[in-house]
This record gives C-alpha cells, sequence and structure tokens, in this order.
C-alpha cells in the first residue's frame, strides 16, 4: 500500500491578491509611464508628418503595467 501525503498550503486570499496587484501598479506604473512617453518621443520623431494621433499616455502606461504585472503572480 503507497501513503499519499498531501501538502497543504495556504491558499492565498483573494483580497492579499488585490492588495498585491494594487502595490505592483503603484510600483511599476511610473516606470512604464516614463517608457511610453519616451517611446512617443522616438515614434513622433521618425513618423512622417500626418501621422495619426495617439491616445492617452496615461491610459496606454496604465494598460501597459496592467497586462505585464499578472506575470508576477505565476508560480
Amino acid at each position: 500500500m503507497t501513503d499519499v501525503i498531501r501538502h497543504h498550503a495556504h491558499p492565498r486570499s483573494r483580497r492579499t491578491d488585490r492588495i498585491e496587484f494594487r502595490l505592483l501598479m503603484v510600483l511599476s506604473f511610473p516606470f512604464f509611464l516614463v517608457a511610453t512617453c519616451a517611446a512617443r518621443l522616438l515614434r513622433d520623431r521618425s513618423a512622417p508628418s500626418g501621422g495619426e494621433a495617439g491616445g492617452s499616455v496615461f491610459a496606454e502606461a496604465r494598460a501597459a503595467a496592467a497586462s505585464a504585472i499578472p506575470f508576477a503572480f505565476m508560480g
């Protein structure tokens, strides 16, 4: 007969995950904001005149941060 050992890890609560997500968002948003501004400046210099106008820099930085943060919760 084989003995089965089960490890009962305490699952993290949703509240803890939300707090960590918000903390990571607050810490990473400035980095993505600077990166987005730099990308816009470089793109605007190389773009021919009459290029299409982009959306909000803040919205783009927020979307980039929100798409990168979930990788911190994998594993």
